[in-house]
C-alpha cells in the first residue's frame, strides 16, 4: 500500500475538508480526491461519505476504525525516518494537556534535554480524548490528562494532587490574606475547566446558573483578559509562572481549596520496543511529581505569609 494514500486520509479526516487537506499537503484538490478514491478501492470499503464537490465530508465507521491504523502508520513512519540519524536513542512519545505542557513539564523537559541525550523524546499537546484515543491506539507511550477515564487497555494512574488559587486584579482583594468561595461573585469570574476533580468543587461552591463573563482554555488568555472586576482560579504551577509577568493578586482559599488532578495514562500492553524507555520514564516522572509536591508546599507557606 502506497503511503501518501494514507498519509492523505489521515490528514483529509483530520480537517474534513479538501482544500484544506490540498494545502496542507501542496497538492491540487482533484489529487486528494484521486487518492482517496484509490485508497477505498484497494481497502475495499469506503471511508468517507462525501456529497457532490466534497462540500460537506464526515468519515464513515471503517473510515473512523481505519483513522487509528492510519495514524499509527504514521508514527512508524516517523520513526522509520528518524531511525537513520538517532538508531541508539530511545524513543518515547507523550501527549499532554495544554496547561500542563506549558507550566508543569517545561522542568522535566529541560532535565531530559540536558542530562538524558539517549532519550529522543516526541510531546504532543492534545485534549484529554485524543490522549486516551492514542494511547488506546498505541500511537503515543504515555499521555497526561485531566480526567480518569476507565477502558479495558489504559492504565490510569493519579500523579499529582495540584491546589488552585484565586486570581485578580481589583483592589477590593488586596489586603486579604485568604478568601472563601461564597464571596467570589460568579458572573465576574473568567471560567477554565480543569479536569473533574475541580468541576465537583466548581459546581459545589459556585452556582450552576450563573453566566462566567468568559469561558476558555487558556490560562495565558486569562491572565491578559483579566481586568479590575473579574476574576478566575488557576493551578500554582500556572500562577507562579505568569503572576511574573502579570500585576495580580493571588489568594489561597480559607479551607477546601480546589484541586486540579493529573492521571499519567498509559497502555497495558505497550509496544515491546518501547517497553523499557517508557519504564523509565515513569521513573522519572514520579520523581519530578514528587519534587513538584514538595515545592507546591512552600508555595503555599509563601502565599500564607503575613503581609502578602
Amino acid at each position: 500500500m502506497n503511503y501518501e494514500l494514507v498519509e492523505t486520509f489521515a490528514i483529509l479526516a483530520k480537517t474534513l475538508n479538501v482544500t484544506k487537506t490540498a494545502e496542507k499537503l501542496f497538492l491540487s484538490q482533484s489529487t486528494v480526491s484521486y487518492r482517496l478514491k484509490a485508497l477505498e478501492e484497494e481497502l475495499g470499503v469506503i471511508l468517507v461519505e462525501r456529497d457532490r464537490g466534497f462540500k460537506h465530508i464526515k468519515l464513515t465507521d471503517s473510515g473512523k476504525y481505519f483513522l487509528s491504523i492510519a495514524l499509527e502508520w504514521q508514527n512508524i513512519n516517523d520513526k522509520i525516518q528518524n531511525f537513520s540519524s538517532s538508531p541508539f536513542k530511545k524513543t518515547v512519545s507523550i501527549g499532554v494537556v495544554d496547561s500542563v505542557n506549558n507550566f508543569l513539564f517545561s522542568g522535566i523537559y529541560q532535565e531530559i534535554f540536558n542530562y538524558h541525550a539517549n532519550v529522543q523524546l516526541t510531546i504532543k499537546t492534545l485534549h484529554t480524548d485524543e490522549i486516551y484515543d492514542q494511547i488506546d491506539a498505541r500511537i503515543i507511550d504515555i499521555g497526561f490528562a485531566l480526567n480518569h477515564i476507565i477502558l479495558p487497555q489504559i492504565e490510569s494512574v493519579k500523579i499529582l494532587d495540584e491546589e488552585m488559587v484565586f486570581v485578580t486584579k481589583c483592589e477590593d482583594f488586596a489586603n486579604l490574606k485568604e478568601i472563601g468561595p461564597e464571596e467570589l461573585n460568579p458572573n465576574n469570574q473568567i471560567f477554565i475547566n480543569w479536569g473533574e476533580e475541580y468541576l465537583t468543587w466548581h459546581n459545589k461552591y459556585i452556582p450552576l446558573n450563573s453566566s462566567p463573563k468568559l469561558i476558555t482554555d487558556s490560562a495565558l488568555l486569562s491572565f491578559e483578559l483579566l481586568d479590575e472586576n473579574s476574576w478566575f482560579i488557576a493551578p500554582f504551577s500556572v500562577v507562579n509562572k505568569l503572576s511574573k509577568k502579570f500585576s495580580v493578586h493571588l489568594l489561597p482559599f480559607k479551607e477546601a481549596a480546589p484541586k486540579r488532578t493529573i492521571y499519567m495514562i498509559s497502555n497495558k500492553n505497550p509496544l515491546y520496543s518501547n517497553r523499557d524507555a517508557i519504564s523509565e520514564f515513569k521513573l522519572l516522572i514520579n520523581k519530578y511529581m514528587n519534587a513538584q509536591e514538595r515545592w507546591q508546599q512552600e508555595f503555599k507557606k509563601g502565599l500564607l505569609k503575613p503581609g502578602l
